[in-house]
């Protein structure tokens, strides 16, 4: 056979198409190409000198691989079109007809460079989304790091090709049981199994914006399912349901991952000030006893101390005096914040907490926050994260809880916290469920991951 593959054996020949090479990832990229992309494209061959990596030998199994895992995209949920696996295809087609096959220096460089690049597009959306979590939320930022493509893809070439996305993709397990669901989907090609699909795409790509290691124990609160897990070694081993932040934008519960450091016994809750300017100021307008009868002081800074404040002496009317002043509500059984809070630094100013409104948890939709995240059982919670300060039996806990006199706690070991948002999540033992997009994710995240799409379709 002649034509693409029949290179094998002619150094001059193999020689041009480096140059050719060479002269391709110099240019700049076409407008499709994202530009991290093509810097690693330029990386790859620069560590080969140039060689072709893919059309070099008179064997087509290398070509045929390199089709496959470009076409494996779909398994991924991501679109193998998008990443010129049509081209390639059509390229090996080509050369099955003899008066038609691919025998210029340019035209098989043209065809390394696009195998390539392809593989490290799909490569980077597979390990890093296609998508951008911040124009989802401005707050919800990629948490993985990137593994090193270039290296990952060498390695693949010189050994196993259809290894490669397996060696870029998140570990987690979730991650490969929602493949295996969407995999069961196209098999069964059901009606309505294209929307069902699309959500399983869509939460694929949320596993790529996850850390790599989300700790060996750790607490996952997942936003649609109003859901709070404790899970070590991938096991859960404490569950509850929670309530989340109300649906308009002010007060979704953020997206982010953190360490618990604190528990607060009996806390105070201080007030924040959009709550004082929307809330608290008309109620007191309305009913001077708002503040005694819901146990809430008025103190000013003076002096770096903290000063009583008479409510009488307040100019309700004036937002600048009253964000001068911190209303925060006395520990009690009436408190915001319940018996207990549980502290993770973030700026958000976000934690989980008890609350009084244990019939909150009745109900279905639990969106009902100012985006703190309700316990509905922050007793036993707490015993969880101090299982490991023996000081702190059941008895003290409860004690300190109904204290009324505010006690932090320093853990002895940070717990990570990872606040999700996944809309489908697979069962143990095949299948998935599913919860309502309760913040209009799913859709905001279609749209991104339509506008970020790559076309590797280029000349």
């Amino acid at each position: 056979m002649v034509g693409l593959f029949a290179i094998g054996a002619c150094v001059d020949r193999t020689a041009q198409i480096s140059t050719s090479v060479e002269e391709i990832v110099r240019a700049a990229p076409a407008p499709s190409i994202d530009e991290d992309v093509w810097a690693e494209v330029n990386r790859f061959y620069k560590e080969r000198n140039h060689a072709p990596a893919w059309v070099q030998s008179e064997d087509t199994s290398t070509i045929t691989t390199a089709l496959r895992v470009l076409q494996s995209a779909d398994d991924h949920g991501l679109v193998a079109s998008d990443y010129g696996a049509n081209e390639v295809a059509q390229a090996i087609e080509r050369e099955g007809d003899s008066e038609d096959s691919i025998e210029g220096i340019s035209d098989l460089a043209q065809l390394d460079v696009r195998i390539t690049t392809g593989l490290l597009a799909l490569g980077h959306d597979v390990a890093l989304g296609r998508a951008e979590p911040k124009n989802i939320d401005a707050r919800w930022k990629k948490r993985r790091t990137a593994p090193d493509f270039v290296g990952l893809l060498a390695r693949a070439e010189e050994g196993d090709l259809s290894t490669w996305l397996a060696s870029v993709q998140p570990q987690h397990p979730e991650y490969a049981a929602l493949q295996k669901a969407l995999a069961s989907l196209r098999a069964q090609q059901i009606t309505g199994g294209d929307d069902r699909r699309r959500l399983l795409a869509l939460n694929l790509e949320r596993w790529r914006w996850m850390p790599d290691d989300m700790g060996t124990r750790h607490v996952l609160v997942n936003i649609p399912a109003f859901h709070l897990m404790v899970r070590e070694n991938e096991r859960a081993v404490l569950d509850m349901k929670v309530v989340v932040g109300e649906s308009d934008a002010e007060h979704r519960t953020p997206v982010f991952s953190s360490e618990m450091a604190t528990v607060v016994f009996s806390p105070y809750w201080n007030v924040p000030d959009s709550i004082v300017e929307g809330e608290t100021a008309p109620a007191v307008a309305r009913d001077p006893s708002f503040l005694e009868r819901n146990n809430i002081e008025i103190l000013r800074q003076s002096r770096g101390r903290s000063e009583p404040v008479d409510p009488e002496s307040v100019d309700w009317d004036d937002a600048a005096e009253l964000k001068q002043l911190l209303f925060r509500q006395r520990p009690g059984a009436g408190n915001a914040l319940g018996h207990v809070k549980f502290l993770f630094p973030n700026p958000f100013n976000v934690y989980l907490h008890d609350t009084p409104a244990d019939a909150l948890f009745a109900r279905r939709g639990r969106a009902l926050s100012h985006g703190c995240v309700r316990l509905e059982q922050p007793e036993a919670f707490a015993r969880y994260v101090l299982r490991d300060m023996p000081d702190w039996d059941d008895r003290r806990i409860h004690e300190a809880m109904h204290a009324d006199v505010e006690k932090p706690v320093a853990l002895k070991e940070k717990i990570p916290v990872h606040i999700v948002y996944f809309t489908a999540w697979p069962r143990s033992h095949g299948g998935f469920d599913t919860w309502p997009d309760v913040y209009g994710y799913d859709a905001d995240q279609s749209a991104d991951g339509q506008h970020s799409a790559r076309r590797q379709s280029h000349n």
